[in-house]
C-alpha cells in the first residue's frame, strides 16, 4: 500500500492540500505523487471547491527534485517523454482545475517547484529566507527544463526576467519575485498560513478566478539589442556548454513572440530539447556535485547535536560587520534574530557574537566570532573562539572559511557553520593553522596564469585556457574583486621562480583587464592549472586542513567554479587522467616543485580521491575505500577513459 503524500483540508468551501513526503527533508513531486495528485483531483466534488490552494508541510522546501531524478535515471533522449508523461499530466490537471488553484510557497522552490507553482493561477510566498525562488536545470546540472518553464514564464514575467531566471540561474527572495512578477504577494512567516487564507477569502469576495498567465512585466517591452547582448553572452561560454544555453534560450523566444497561450506542441517542443539535452555526457557529469554537496554538508556537521543558535548580535561600529547584519537581516532566516551592538538579547538565550577580525587587539572575549572581510596577508591569527574568513563576500561570492580555536570544542564552529549555511553562504570547515585554505586554492588556480603572463604569456590567452576547459566565471572577476598588493603576496608560493611583487601585481593586473575572446588556449597552460590544483587537493587532505574530498569539491565549485561539465575536481583528477597531463618542460616551467612531486607521488603510489569502478582486469592496486562516497555518487561520464589529448599547440576559442 503506498504511502499518503497529501493531506486534505476543508476550509468552509476551500480545498487545502499539503504535500509532506515521509523521511525527507525535502517534497519531492514523484511519480506516485502526481498519482495521488491525479486521483485527488478526479474525484473531488468540483461543485464544492471555489478554491484549491496547495501547500507544504516541511517550512523549508515547497517543492524539488523530479527533474534531478528523471535526469538520473535517463539513458536516451526519448525516454524523457515517457518519465514525464504522468508528472505533466498532474501539473496539467493543476492548470485546468476549474476552480482558482493557488501555491502557497513556503521554503525553497527549485527547478521542477517553480515550474509546479506556473500551473497555478495564483502564487504567495513566505518572506524568510528559506523561500527563494531558483531554475537550477540550467544553472547547476546543464539541461533544459521539462515542465514548461521555457514556455510560460516568457509569458508570465516577460523575456529579459525570463531570462534572468531560467539562463543566469538568478535567484530570487520572496520580496524579489513579487518586484518581477513571478509571485503575486509575500507574507509574514509567523503568520502566513492566516494570511494565505485571508488572501484567498479576498479574492472569492471580488470574484476573482481563472485568469491568463501574464503579468504586468510580461507586457513591458523588450529592449531593442536585449537578444543580440544575450547571444553574446551566449558566445562567452566555454564552447561546450554553448548548445544547451542556445537551445533553451530559442525555446524562450518562440514563447515570446507567439501570439498565442502555450499549446500541446508547444511543450513537446521543449520536453524533445530537454531530452536531448539530459544525456549529454556534460550534463550526466554535472549531476554529481548534487551529491557531493550532501555528502560534504553530512562531513562537516558530522550530525552533532548542535546547539539552537537563536540570536546573532554584531558589531556594527565597523561599515562592513554593519553590512553583514543588514544582509542577515534581509535575508530572514527563519527562528533567528540579528540584533547590532549594544543590543543584547534576553539572558539565557543562545547567542554568537560577531565582531571584526583584529588580531593587533589580541585575544576576544570566551563566545566571540571575529569576522576578517578583507584578503589577509600573511597567516590567520585565531584570535577568537571562531574566525571567519570571507574575502569576497562584498564581491556576492559569500564563501567562508570557518575555523576554530585550538583546544575548543568542534561543535562551536559546526553551530556558526550551520547558521551560515541557512542562511545562504557557503561556509567550509577548515583546519589551516596559518594561511588560509582560500588563499592555497586561490594561489592553485591563479599561479599558472600568473606564470605564464610574467614569462611573455599574453593574458588574453589565459583567460582563453581556462574558459575553454570549462570555467564559466572567468579568473578576472576574482582578480578584479582582491586587493592587489594582498593577493600577489599570497601568489609567491605558487610560482615556479621568485619575482617582485611589483611585476605580479601588473600580471594580476594584465589578466584581470584582458579579453579571451578571439585568443587561443593552451594545453601546456591548461595542464598546469590542473596539476596545481591537483597539488592543492592532495595536501589539503593530506594535511587534514579540509576534512573530505567532497569538502575539497564543493569549495573549488564555489570559490573558482570548477566546471560542472567534469563533475568535480577531486571526481575529474583520478590517476588514470593525472598520469595523461603532459609534463613537458612547458608545463614544469609554469610550476613550483611541490605540485609536480604531488603528480608524480599521486600517480606512483597514491590512490583516487573516489573509488572508481574498473573491469576486474585494469583494476588498479588494492586501496581503501570510502563506500558511502562510492554509493552515493553517479560515474563520471563527461570525459570517456580514452579521451584523445587535443594539439599540444593551442585551444581554440
Amino acid at each position: 500500500m503506498s504511502t499518503k503524500l497529501f493531506g486534505m483540508q476543508w476550509v468552509d468551501d476551500v480545498l487545502v492540500l499539503t504535500l509532506d513526503t515521509p523521511g525527507n527533508q525535502f517534497n519531492i513531486f514523484s511519480h506516485e505523487a502526481a498519482v495521488q495528485l491525479l486521483d485527488i483531483l478526479a474525484g473531488v466534488d468540483k461543485e464544492r471547491v471555489r478554491a484549491l490552494v496547495i501547500r507544504s508541510a516541511k517550512p523549508g522546501s515547497f517543492i524539488n527534485g523530479v527533474g534531478l531524478m528523471m535526469a538520473g535515471t535517463a539513458q536516451a533522449p526519448e525516454d524523457i517523454p515517457r518519465m514525464t508523461e504522468t508528472v505533466t499530466r498532474a501539473y496539467r490537471a493543476v492548470r485546468e482545475f476549474p476552480a482558482p488553484t493557488i501555491a502557497a510557497i513556503r521554503g525553497n522552490c527549485y527547478g521542477c517547484g517553480v515550474e509546479f507553482s506556473l500551473h497555478c493561477d495564483y502564487r504567495v510566498a513566505a518572506r524568510t529566507y528559506e523561500t527563494h525562488f531558483y531554475m537550477t536545470e540550467i544553472a547547476e546540472y546543464l539541461f533544459i527544463p521539462a515542465f514548461g518553464s521555457t514556455q510560460d514564464l516568457p509569458r508570465l514575467i516577460g523575456l529579459e526576467n525570463a531570462t534572468d531566471a531560467l539562463l543566469w540561474g538568478e535567484r530570487w527572495s520572496a520580496p524579489e519575485a513579487v518586484r518581477r512578477g513571478l509571485v503575486d504577494a509575500c507574507f509574514d512567516d509567523a503568520d502566513f498560513d492566516g494570511s494565505v487564507m485571508r488572501f484567498v477569502d479576498a479574492l472569492l469576495e471580488c470574484g476573482g478566478g481563472k485568469r491568463r498567465q501574464t503579468s504586468a512585466a510580461a507586457r513591458l517591452p523588450v529592449a531593442v539589442d536585449f537578444e543580440a547582448l544575450t547571444r553574446a553572452r551566449i558566445a562567452s561560454l566555454p564552447p561546450a556548454y554553448q548548445p544547451v544555453y542556445t537551445e533553451c534560450f530559442e525555446l524562450m523566444l518562440h514563447a515570446a513572440r507567439r501570439g498565442r497561450p502555450a499549446e500541446a506542441r508547444d511543450y513537446a517542443m521543449e520536453v524533445e530539447a530537454c531530452g536531448r539535452s539530459v544525456v549529454n555526457p556534460i550534463a550526466k557529469a554535472a549531476l554529481s556535485i548534487f551529491f557531493v554537496r550532501r555528502l560534504a554538508l553530512h562531513h562537516s556537521l558530522r550530525e552533532h547535536e548542535l546547539s539552537p543558535l537563536t540570536h546573532v548580535v554584531i558589531d556594527a561600529e565597523d561599515a562592513r560587520l554593519a553590512s553583514l547584519a543588514e544582509d542577515l537581516r534581509t535575508r530572514r532566516v527563519r527562528g533567528l534574530a540579528v540584533d547590532v551592538a549594544p543590543q543584547q538579547p534576553p539572558p539565557g538565550v543562545p547567542v554568537v557574537h560577531v565582531t571584526r577580525y583584529a588580531p593587533e587587539g589580541g585575544p576576544l572575549p570566551e563566545g566571540t566570532v571575529s569576522l576578517a572581510p578583507e584578503l589577509v596577508a600573511g597567516p590567520l591569527r585565531q584570535v577568537s573562539d571562531v574566525v571567519l574568513y570571507a574575502p569576497l563576500l562584498e564581491a556576492g561570492l559569500p564563501v567562508v572559511e570557518v575555523r576554530a580555536a585550538e583546544g575548543r570544542p568542534p561543535e562551536e564552529a559546526r553551530t556558526v557553520f550551520a547558521l551560515l549555511h541557512r542562511a545562504g553562504f557557503h561556509p567550509v570547515m577548515s583546519r589551516a593553522t596559518e594561511a588560509p585554505v582560500l588563499h592555497a586554492l586561490l594561489g592553485a588556480y591563479l599561479g599558472p596564469l600568473v606564470a605564464h603572463v610574467l614569462q611573455g604569456g599574453e593574458a588574453g590567452d589565459a583567460l582563453a585556457t581556462v574558459r575553454a576547459f570549462g570555467f564559466v566565471r572567468s579568473p578576472a572577476e576574482l582578480i578584479r574583486n582582491l586587493p592587489r598588493p594582498e593577493l600577489a603576496l599570497a601568489l609567491v608560493a605558487h610560482l615556479p621562480a621568485s619575482a617582485p611583487v611589483e611585476r605580479i601585481q601588473e600580471a594580476l593586473e594584465a589578466l584581470a583587464t584582458a579579453d579571451a575572446l578571439g585568443a587561443h588556449g593552451s594545453v601546456p597552460l591548461a595542464d598546469a592549472v590542473l596539476i596545481s590544483l591537483l597539488g592543492f587537493a592532495t595536501r589539503a587532505l593530506a594535511e587534514r586542513t579540509l576534512g573530505h574530498p567532497t569538502v575539497v569539491d564543493v569549495l573549488a565549485r564555489e570559490l573558482i567554479d570548477f566546471p560542472l561539465g567534469y563533475g568535480s575536481l577531486c571526481r575529474y583528477l583520478t590517476r588514470e587522467r593525472a598520469a595523461r597531463l603532459l609534463t613537458s618542460d612547458e608545463v614544469r616551467a609554469l610550476l613550483p616543485l611541490g605540485p609536480v612531486q604531488a603528480l608524480d607521488a599521486f600517480i606512483a603510489k597514491g590512490r583516487d580521491f573516489y573509488p572508481q569502478a574498473r573491469p576486474a582486469a585494469a583494476r588498479a592496486p588494492a586501496v581503501e575505500t570510502q563506500p558511502a562516497v562510492a554509493a552515493a555518487l553517479p560515474p563520471v561520464e563527461a570525459i570517456p577513459a580514452t579521451e584523445p589529448r587535443p594539439s599540444p599547440r593551442a585551444l581554440n576559442v
